[in-house]
């Protein structure tokens, strides 16, 4: 697959560009504590990362699991997500190279925005991305392409230019939906022949291979 005529490429967020594993599972646990509900295994938590929050909580049987997400959206906002959150090796490396290039850079994730934008500027890499859209900004999350589609809107760019970058099925699958090219990166909760299935157009092993592929 050629990528050389690629001009914006959309990013998901988590096991993509960051790790805020530990902080889904301290504010997912700290919401359910709060409601009086049992906290749930760290294991089980980060093997739905990825997926809409709220769905976890009608998993894991939240009596409100809509008040959930938002009792969660709040601690992500004080700063828990944040404080909890580290980039992937070679993000802090592979953005400014990309920005260098020229490529517009998004970002469009299962997260809220103002987590997105509270987590990448708390890792000192906001700058670099020139729009983001969460799932509070869409009716349909992933794997419905209407965050990607946002983006697109929004900077004016067409499907034929634009490459979305992610790690889950779910990504692949909001590509397709929304018509962009996709390169999948191994490393989040999906095993590589999960991901393989759903015919990416191009996998790496880490961030750094988006830079030859391009």
């Amino acid at each position: 697959m050629d990528f050389h005529d690629a001009k914006l490429l959309i990013f998901d967020l988590d096991y993509t560009l960051i790790d805020s594993s530990d902080g889904i599972v301290w504010c997912f646990n700290e919401a359910r504590t709060r409601a009086g509900e049992p906290v749930i295994a760290a294991d089980k938590l980060k093997a739905r990362i990825g997926l809409p929050i709220e769905e976890g909580f009608r998993v894991f049987g939240s009596k409100d699991p809509e008040a959930m997400r938002e009792l969660f959206r709040k601690l992500a906002r004080e700063g828990a997500m944040a404080e909890r959150s580290f980039l992937l090796p070679g993000v802090a490396e592979t953005l400014p190279a990309l920005k260098q290039k020229g490529y517009g850079l998004a970002v469009a994730s299962t997260k809220s925005r103002p987590e997105i934008v509270a987590i990448l500027k708390h890792l000192g890499v906001a700058g670099y991305f020139d729009e983001f859209a969460g799932s509070d900004e869409v009716k349909d999350p992933k794997p419905a392409p209407a965050s990607l589609l946002l983006v697109m809107e929004r900077l004016k760019a067409g499907p034929e230019t634009t490459v979305y970058v992610g790690d889950h099925v779910v990504d692949v699958r909001a590509a397709r939906a929304a018509g962009v090219r996709v390169i999948a990166v191994r490393g989040g909760p999906c095993s590589p022949e999960e991901v393989d299935r759903e015919k990416p157009d191009a996998f790496v092993s880490s961030i750094r291979g988006i830079l030859d592929l391009l």
